[in-house]
């Protein structure tokens, strides 16, 4: 959750500040960047480091897979977003392909850039990088996970 308020907090701020994205666009940003990316993101750091383990390895190949992942598939959201508006006159179709094409070439440097920043956290403050472990709960006798 504090990665979605984080990103939307952020988000507001460039919107009325600097004017970056506009009023209008505000709600798919969020989405876009504060729940895909976010939710993304950790989840596939999580999944690398549960495979590669917590040493190094796991949180470089993690924090790369994050930062890839999640900037690809929220540029592929943006995608869907825009070829699905009636103001755009070209389609699903040809938007995804573009936005996610552009976003995983980007996506590389945002994975490298992250990988590195997620190891030396790690390394230099680790009590600043823990992640809990997930814990399971059942409510209602349906399962609920939360962190």
């Amino acid at each position: 959750w504090l990665g979605f308020i984080v990103l939307a907090l952020v988000l507001i701020v460039q919107c009325l500040v600097f004017h970056d994205g506009g009023i209008t666009a505000l709600g798919a940003n969020i989405v876009n960047m504060g729940i895909v990316a976010v939710v993304v993101g950790y989840y596939a750091f999580r999944l690398s480091m549960r495979v590669l383990g917590s040493g190094r390895l796991g949180r470089l190949v993690g924090g790369f897979l994050g930062g890839w992942l999640s900037i690809t598939l929220a540029g592929v959201a943006c995608g869907v977003e825009i070829g699905l508006s009636p103001q755009f006159p070209y389609g699903v179709g040809v938007t995804v392909p573009i936005m996610g094409f552009w976003h995983a070439l980007l996506g590389v440097v945002e994975g490298v850039v992250t990988a590195f920043v997620v190891d030396y956290v790690y390394e230099r403050a680790p009590s600043f990088a823990v992640v809990r472990e997930v814990e399971a709960r059942v409510v209602g006798g349906g399962g609920v996970a939360r962190g």
